[in-house]
């Protein structure tokens, strides 16, 4: 596996989404304390779970496509777009998916929540970095 094969883009795209995963699974969202006791709730447990498990999936895809398009010899199928901008548009609607989850339920949130969002505005850039970057690998055939 050579990562010298992957962008500038593809590394912010790919590294914050890596660290979204471990986000959505393993830090709290909602903390709640009871005194005696504190429960702590991951993004994809209620309050609006969906949410939560829709931006773990989102997620999950993006990081899969930026392996397989550079880490891999497979070919992807063509799309309407350019594979870089689909990508990028990804990252906004994870983005979006989880602001909505934010917002529906403000109360209790947990660091979670907030380093959540900042990791997904940073797929947000690395999704722009990379919509401007060309469709090929980098290295010596590209």
């Amino acid at each position: 596996m050579d990562l010298n094969k992957l962008t500038l883009g593809d590394k912010i795209l790919g590294g914050a989404g890596i660290l979204l995963i471990l986000d959505l699974l393993l830090f709290p969202w909602h903390s709640v304390d009871l005194g005696i006791v504190t429960i702590n709730r991951q993004a994809t447990e209620s309050p609006n779970a969906f949410w939560g498990v829709l931006a773990l999936l989102v997620t999950i895809a993006i990081v899969a496509v930026v392996i397989v398009r550079r880490l891999t010899t497979a070919n992807l199928p063509e799309l309407p777009i350019a594979w870089n901008l689909a990508l990028f548009y990804a990252a906004i609607a994870t983005l979006a998916i989880l602001f909505i989850k934010l917002v529906s339920e403000t109360s209790s949130l947990g660091f979670g929540a907030w380093f959540g969002l900042l990791l997904a505005a940073a797929m947000v850039y690395g999704g722009f970095v990379m919509s401007k970057e060309t469709d090929e690998a980098p290295g010596p055939l590209a």
